[in-house]
């Protein structure tokens, strides 16, 4: 009898093991500080991080920790606590279900939490802004009230249909970063280094720069990356945004990719025969299925938005630039059109044939525009729309066979479009 082949796990390359060393040091050092009780912050996604990292204060992110945990199938306890013993309806993002979640369950037993990535010490303070969805405020005001701990809260105002910012909502911005800055100082005792402050900026621009020079490398064909990939390395703008050792990482994810384009190689894990834009959050609890049948249908997610939602670019030493930045690179300020405006030059950009969308039930803000804005996307991209229903840590509402339908859906109207310009 033949023996069976074996599969071989592929090699995590040496950027992603960057990656990994770099995470676990932030968590090192975040229980490190809690062990010598020393300040340390629980902060949203997309805040003014380099002030903290003038502070030297370790910062942790929910966000980020929720997806880890539910890419890993570490959330669903977490979630149950939050409904359960807490009383938090299923209709609120799994995100904030989650965490608070793990907060209860820490202020129950905190010597059962082990001092290690992917667990969270106990915060001192929390860090919110709410440029990328409103629902933080909440979920920020009830962790600073189960922990009591005070919250520094940067107010990104929601632009509706002005795409680009009045002065004045720049100067409100602008004026509660100093004022941050100023608050901060006294909570932790110290004196903001100006000077540092700047490099730090630079760090963060030269990191900014780079990943949206790995992003644009996918729009050779066949693509050298996998689109999945990119939720991986985003991490790093997340949490170390502005350390040298992320512009490390991306000189290496760099040199890695443009290996691949000269070898004509990919680490996408099949054929490309089709290339779409994601639009939306991952769904973490289901990625390797996403990733798995996109493989079997031939089909590349080159290119999503999500991805790009943390490049914050600004002029280094000019804080007008920086707030309008910050208030400027999520979802709270843009509208659908703008938004699908964006999506539409992706798509062209990146030669996609499709777009599949992740209609995130978490992430209503995000992602529900696209019931209108996929007409918008038909009408100037010329390209198919697909749709799915899921979430981001919740795996309740995701269904394998809805996903593998509306791709194979997908795919057929890109063939029978290919084929019909073919003939023209």
């Amino acid at each position: 009898m033949t023996e069976p082949i074996k599969k071989t796990k592929r090699p995590l390359p040496l950027s992603r093991q960057m990656v990994n060393d770099q995470t676990a040091k932030a968590y090192a050092d975040a229980w490190k500080a809690a062990e010598e009780g020393r300040p340390i912050g629980w902060s949203t996604a997309i805040f003014a991080q380099e002030i903290c990292e003038v502070f030297d204060i370790p910062i942790l992110y929910p966000e980020n920790n929720c997806a880890t945990l539910s890419a890993r199938h570490m959330g669903d306890s977490y979630l149950a606590q939050s409904e359960g013993a807490l009383g938090y309806p299923i209709n609120i993002c799994s995100y904030s279900r989650l965490n608070i979640g793990y907060a209860s369950k820490f202020l129950e037993a905190p010597d059962s939490i082990p001092h290690e990535a992917p667990y969270l010490p106990r915060p001192t303070f929390l860090l919110l802004t709410n440029n990328s969805c409103t629902q933080l405020v909440k979920w920020y005001e009830n962790l600073s009230e189960m922990f009591h701990i005070p919250i520094f809260f940067i107010d990104a105002l929601f632009n509706y249909y002005e795409e680009e910012p009045k002065p004045h909502k720049i100067k409100y911005v602008r004026s509660q970063i100093e004022n941050y800055i100023s608050q901060m100082g006294k909570f932790l005792g110290r004196k903001f280094d100006w000077d540092k402050f700047l490099e730090v900026q630079k760090i963060s621009q030269e990191n900014c720069r780079l990943f949206d020079e790995i992003v644009a490398l996918n729009k050779r064909k066949p693509a050298p990356m996998s689109g999945f990939d990119l939720f991986n390395y985003m991490s790093c703008l997340v949490i170390c945004r502005g350390r040298k050792s992320t512009t490390e990482i991306f000189r290496q994810l760099k040199k890695e990719i443009e290996e691949h384009i000269a070898n004509n190689t990919s680490t996408f894990p099949g054929q490309e025969d089709y290339r779409v834009h994601w639009e939306g959050i991952a769904c973490w609890p289901n990625l390797g299925f996403n990733l798995k049948t996109l493989k079997k249908y031939n089909v590349n997610a080159v290119m999503n938005g999500y991805v790009t939602a943390w490049d914050v670019l600004y002029t280094p030493g000019n804080l007008d630039e920086m707030a309008r930045a910050y208030q400027c690179s999520s979802t709270n300020s843009f509208s659908t059109p703008a938004i699908m405006q964006k999506r539409v030059d992706s798509i062209k950009d990146y030669g996609c044939d499709g777009m599949l969308c992740h209609v995130n039930r978490s992430c209503k803000l995000m992602t529900f525009h696209i019931h209108v804005g996929r007409e918008i996307i038909d009408a100037n991209a010329h390209v198919p729309v697909a749709t799915f229903d899921g979430d981001q840590s919740d795996p309740r509402i995701f269904s394998e066979a809805q996903y593998e339908t509306r791709l194979q859906g997908l795919v057929e109207i890109m063939k029978e479009r290919r084929e019909d310009t073919a003939n023209d």
